[in-house]
């Protein structure tokens, strides 16, 4: 997957950089990146000491937003089908016409560490 690079006010600029995953603790660490996938199925995890959970992006979505501020206890793995500010860059953006139909599917699991 490709990160997106955001400018100050975390609008992505359209500018990506290889993102090869995060393996370590949260700890002093802060999230709110969106990401480009590199094919429409993927699956983002997050595991603590008791469980891990994953969402496993089956179809329809292109792009993920991971949220996890540090100062907070929670983490948001967010499917998306444009990135951040797609209604404006139109990057990304899919329309469906008139009588077409869209679909897009996720499936989260949680399983114990």
């Amino acid at each position: 997957m490709r990160k997106l690079l955001v400018d100050g006010r975390g609008i992505p600029t359209g500018e990506e950089e290889p993102f090869s995953g995060f393996k370590a603790k949260l700890d002093e660490s802060s999230f709110d990146d969106g990401f480009a996938l590199m094919e429409e199925q993927a699956t983002f995890s997050v595991a603590g000491a008791t469980c891990r959970v994953s969402v496993e992006l089956l179809d329809g979505y292109r792009y993920a937003q991971v949220f996890a501020p540090n100062d907070k206890d929670y983490i948001a793995l967010e499917p998306m089908t444009a990135p951040t500010n797609a209604l404006t860059s139109g990057r990304g953006l899919r329309f469906v016409l008139p009588g077409e139909r869209f679909r897009a599917a996720f499936r989260i699991h949680i399983a114990r560490a």
